[in-house]
């Protein structure tokens, strides 16, 4: 059975904030052939493929520009090779968020936890991660939001 967008989206999503979580504050170049194992996990990507674009790779910029729009991560570089997002980092809200540390999780934070799932392969629960550091993100926006609406 094939994974919907949003269970690839949110595997992508987690791989991806773990390893910004692993390197913070030192910036990553984050590159298609890099993710290779989610976005094509049945084959190999070729490096020559990646001149031919396509699926996977329009899915791995599109992630990652969502994730720079809703002001998880930072590129500070453009990038003159293509799939790449040069320089990233983790946003004070996205640290914020993987630093916290759910009861559910028995005191260990969610970026430990996500961190932990992209080394033992276990993706269920690295989609599920990442949905819920998302949705921490969304819980976070729409209180400022309040806040500065209450605040006027």
């Amino acid at each position: 059975m094939s994974e919907s967008n949003i269970e690839r989206f949110d595997q992508l999503t987690g791989v991806v904030f773990s390893r910004l979580y692993n390197s913070f504050p030192i910036t990553l170049d984050l590159n298609v052939m890099e993710f290779d194992e989610i976005l094509s996990p049945n084959m190999a990507m070729d490096p020559a493929s990646i001149y031919a674009g396509g699926e996977v790779f329009d899915f791995f910029t599109n992630t990652v520009e969502w994730l720079i729009e809703a002001g998880y991560i930072v590129s500070r570089q453009d990038s003159a090779y293509a799939y790449t997002f040069e320089r990233c980092t983790l946003t004070a809200k996205a640290l914020e968020i993987l630093k916290a540390t759910p009861s559910s999780l028995g005191g260990e934070t969610l970026g430990g936890t996500l961190a932990a799932a992209v080394k033992d392969g276990a993706t269920s629960k690295l989609k599920d991660l990442a949905s819920e550091v998302l949705s921490k993100g969304y819980g976070f926006a729409t209180t400022a939001a309040i806040n500065w609406a209450n605040s006027q």
